[in-house]
This record gives C-alpha cells, sequence and structure tokens, in this order.
C-alpha cells in the first residue's frame, strides 16, 4: 500500500530536515519516493533542467506535505497558532475520507504541484494535463470516479485557497460549473461531499507544507463556510445558470472581504480584539474618501454605492498570483504581518479594483458573463524589490498597465485572461 510506503519512508524524516536540505535530489528520502512513484521520474528530472531552484523548493513542499499528512493521521502533529480541538476538527474530517479510500490523499499530495515543472502561473491545470495526458494514476486501479476525483481536486486546487485570500471570488467556480467531466461526476452527492471536502483539507496541508506560514484557529470557521457555499453553489448542478448565478450571489457577499485580502485579513482576522471584519472593512472604505475620482472620471459615491456600481465587476475577476502586489497597493510595501489600530492604507488598492473592474467590463463584449483570469507578470520576486522599484507603482503607472495589457477570449471555456505586465517596475 502506498500509505505504508510512505510512511516508511517519512517516519525518521524531521520537517526541518526536509526543509534544509540543498540538494533534495541527492537525499535518501528522494530515492526512496521515487522508487514508490517511479512514474515522475522523468517529469522530476526536466524540473531540474527547466529551473533547478523551483524544483528543489516544489519537491521541498511536496514532501513536507506529505510529512504533515502523516502527522496529522497519527495524531502526532502540533503547530503554533491551531488548538488541539482544531487539529481535532481536521484529523476527523480526514479519517473520514481516509475511510473511504487510503489512496486518494496521498496521490493528491504527491501529483499536485508537478505542474509548476511545465508553466507555474497556471501549474494545478498543467498537473492535470500531465496526470491525464501520462496515465500517471494507471499504476493504482482506482475506480474511474476516484480516478477522476483525484485528477479534478488537482486540476482546481487553488480554488479553495484563493476564495479564502480573497485573490478569487466564489465566481471562479465558474470554471468547475462548466466542466462537464466535473459535473457529471458531481452528480452523485457522494463525490460531490468528497470533491469539496477534500478541498477543504488539502488547503490546510497545502498551507503548512511551506514552512514560513502561520494559520490560526478561525481558519475552520469560515473554510467551514466556504465548503458550504460551494457545496450549495454545486448542488445547483446539472442547472448551469442557477449554479452561476448562486456563484454570483455569494461573490457579492465577499467583496469587502476579497478587497481586504490584500490586508491579511484571511490570517490575523481576530487574532487581537481590534481585529474584527468591520475594522480591516472600515480601513478599506477609509481609504476609498482620498481616490482622485476627477482625475480618471469617476463619479464619487460612497462605499455601498461605489460596491453596487464600480466594484461589482470585480466578482467575476481572479487575480492569478497578485496578492504580493495588492498588498504593495495598500502599503507601498510587502506588509507580512499584522498592524496597529490606527493604520492607513493608500487609496492606489482600491483604485486599481476600479480601473480593472471599467477595463474588464468593457471587454467583456464577447460573453457579459464570463470568468476573467488576471495575471500579474513581470516581476520574478516582489520581496527582493528595492524601495526605489516600489515608489515607481503610481496611480499614472496602474492605469497605463491595465489599459495597455493584452487580453484574449477562450471561446471553448468562455472565459477571459488578462496578463498585467509589471516588468516596467523591476527595470532600472
Amino acid at each position: 500500500m502506498i500509505i505504508n510506503q510512505l510512511q516508511q519512508i517519512f517516519t525518521d524524516i524531521s520537517l526541518s530536515s526536509i526543509e534544509s536540505s540543498n540538494e533534495i535530489e541527492k537525499t535518501q528520502i528522494y530515492t526512496d519516493f521515487l522508487k514508490s512513484f517511479p512514474n515522475l521520474s522523468e517529469i522530476f528530472e526536466l524540473g531540474i533542467i527547466r529551473d533547478k531552484q523551483e524544483f528543489t523548493r516544489t519537491v521541498k513542499h511536496i514532501f513536507r506535505s506529505i510529512k504533515i499528512f502523516l502527522n496529522i493521521l497519527s495524531d502526532s502533529f502540533t503547530i503554533e497558532g491551531f488548538s488541539s480541538q482544531t487539529l481535532s476538527k481536521i484529523l476527523k474530517k480526514l479519517e473520514k475520507i481516509q475511510q473511504y479510500n487510503t489512496l486518494i490523499f496521498p496521490l493528491i499530495l504527491s501529483y499536485h504541484d508537478i505542474g509548476k515543472f511545465i508553466r507555474k502561473r497556471d501549474h494545478p491545470h498543467q498537473s492535470f494535463i500531465l496526470i491525464s495526458s501520462r496515465n500517471l494514476l494507471s499504476p493504482f486501479n482506482l475506480l474511474e470516479n476516484d480516478r477522476i476525483l483525484i485528477e479534478k481536486v488537482i486540476q482546481y486546487h487553488v480554488l479553495f485557497a484563493t476564495i479564502y485570500t480573497g485573490e478569487s471570488t466564489y465566481y471562479g467556480s465558474y470554471s468547475l460549473i462548466r466542466d462537464p467531466i466535473l459535473a457529471q461526476l458531481l452528480s452523485d452527492h457522494k463525490y460531490l461531499s468528497l470533491f469539496i471536502d477534500l478541498l477543504e483539507i488539502f488547503t490546510y496541508i497545502d498551507i503548512l507544507g511551506y514552512s514560513y506560514s502561520r494559520i490560526f484557529d478561525h481558519y475552520p470557521v469560515y473554510y467551514e463556510k466556504i465548503n458550504q457555499n460551494l457545496k450549495d453553489i454545486f448542488r445547483l448542478l446539472p442547472n448551469e445558470e442557477k449554479a452561476i448565478q448562486k456563484a454570483l450571489l455569494y461573490s457579492q457577499e465577499w467583496i469587502d472581504w476579497r478587497i481586504a485580502g490584500a490586508l491579511r485579513i484571511f490570517q490575523f482576522v481576530g487574532t487581537k480584539s481590534y481585529l474584527t471584519e468591520n475594522f480591516y472593512f472600515n480601513v478599506i472604505k477609509s481609504s476609498s474618501e482620498s481616490i482622485p475620482y476627477d482625475q480618471f472620471n469617476f463619479t464619487r459615491m460612497e462605499w455601498e454605492q461605489l460596491k453596487e456600481s464600480l466594484l461589482k465587476q470585480s466578482c467575476k475577476i481572479q487575480i492569478k498570483y497578485g496578492l504580493a502586489f495588492l498588498m504593495i497597493l495598500a502599503f507601498g510595501s510587502f506588509h507580512r504581518s499584522s498592524f496597529n489600530e490606527d493604520v492607513k492604507i493608500s487609496h492606489k488598492l482600491i483604485l486599481f479594483w476600479m480601473l480593472l473592474c471599467q477595463e474588464t467590463k468593457n471587454r467583456s463584449f464577447k460573453d457579459e458573463k464570463g470568468l476573467w483570469n488576471v495575471y500579474v507578470l513581470g516581476i520574478h520576486n516582489w520581496f527582493t524589490l528595492p524601495r526605489k522599484n516600489l515608489l515607481k507603482i503610481d496611480e499614472k503607472l496602474i492605469s497605463n498597465v491595465i489599459q495597455e495589457a493584452e487580453s484574449f477570449f477562450d471561446e471553448e471555456l468562455r472565459e477571459y485572461t488578462l496578463n498585467l505586465d509589471l516588468s516596467i517596475i523591476d527595470s532600472q
């Protein structure tokens, strides 16, 4: 059994030893892992050739995720920020999945990020293509629906997390609703429940799979709400129209939260007495008062009116690899920590959303309901940019980047792509 093999490989390995391996491909754990998953050898070699740094980071993440999964399963995992009660809730859900099929979770963790060796920006889809085109799951003698379940969780594995961080909205489920293979699978309520529960539990482990991650007891409260809302949406299938409308409704209710994602509301809400949802929302509202409306031919309006008009389009927008950029718009620098009660943020964050909503709405002539996938490109590493480069991000640059962005429409998926090229920020 795969899980027994993984237990043998990872039992005597600590998370810190995985993290400290500079050349992970030369370790015994790497050799033993590929003995259990030989069809990953060629893909891993490709990763080394294409980008050694990304390969090392990704394989460490996969190994850490597997180790954490095994520790949770054996009730031996602890982390600052998570109480024993929270860990017990996660274990209970994980055990339910394991009772159904012990292969599903280990396979998801082992294969979920291999698409990064092809193209990082849409790596979940690239992972899915590799798995399905090369029949990578065929050695495991899975039921057809279980194979599809694993592939589809991997294909859409960032949805749950990005709804929570505000990079996406419930409307991001548009892609899933219009996926005929997934829709057919989810017509069986057993698989619908498994699919959403897998996304939820996977997301905990995926976050913890990075050594720098911090996670708190409030996460399960919000995750359970996202879990239930996604189930509400997918229960409406095969009626795509009703499912999409429900997704839009939940997204409209989520606008304040998704914009406050740039302030890391998802991570720190409730960790101090004053860090309530309304505190974050009021910080956002206050910043909107200094927007230069006239400069961009916008009519000045109150926050609720702004959400109902200019920002309503934001529900249909997913930001890809843009959380760091959104934080910089808000704070002028990358801000990974919490902040004081008197915090003020720049109006540039809201202005960015207003201009982006306006531009995508104007370009939505092929399908007004289409999902917008907005990629933030051109910066290799936001965290190493000097202050002088960040100062280039003014209102004019934001407007120009959005207006000059390349876009295209996928006729089959009925989805748009908009590429925001920010390479000018990184130029000398």
